[in-house]
């Protein structure tokens, strides 16, 4: 529950500082409101998924307190590769969605979802761990 609230909360914040960086803002303040919050959810759903297969590989939900480096790379990788594959499917290829001028592009995806997906995770660890008699997160 740790790692979903915070993975909600942080990744809201997120969405809603970097809306800015997409070519969406002409939809009115109901679609992108609504788009900033699917968005959230899409991203708790990979930070959970990043978590499980995290948990798999290292045989244990408490590899954040056991195993917290080796982890935490997997956890940001398996997060960040899912997320820019999305990026680029959902903007050159399904065109869902479009970045603004402003977006800054590596290989031509998003900065700002690659260091979301580079900064959330540690981030998450961090917190979960300072989290004292935390039960295993889902």
């Amino acid at each position: 529950a740790v790692l979903a609230f915070t993975g909600l909360i942080l990744n809201g914040i997120w969405e809603f500082a970097h809306s800015p960086l997409y070519a969406d803002h002409d939809g009115g303040f109901r679609y992108v409101l609504w788009t900033r919050l699917h968005c959230t959810a899409g991203d708790v759903l990979i930070l959970l998924s990043a978590f499980w297969l995290t948990s798999t590989v290292m045989r244990s939900r408490r590899w954040f307190d056991t195993r917290p480096r080796r982890g935490s790379i997997l956890f940001v990788f398996a997060g960040l590769g899912y997320t820019v594959f999305s990026e680029w499917l959902n903007v050159y290829v399904r065109e869902t969605w479009a970045y603004a001028p402003a977006m800054p592009l590596v290989f031509g995806i998003g900065l700002s979802p690659i260091v979301q997906w580079m900064v959330i995770p540690p981030l998450v660890v961090v917190i979960q761990r300072r989290m004292p008699g935390t039960p295993p997160a889902p």
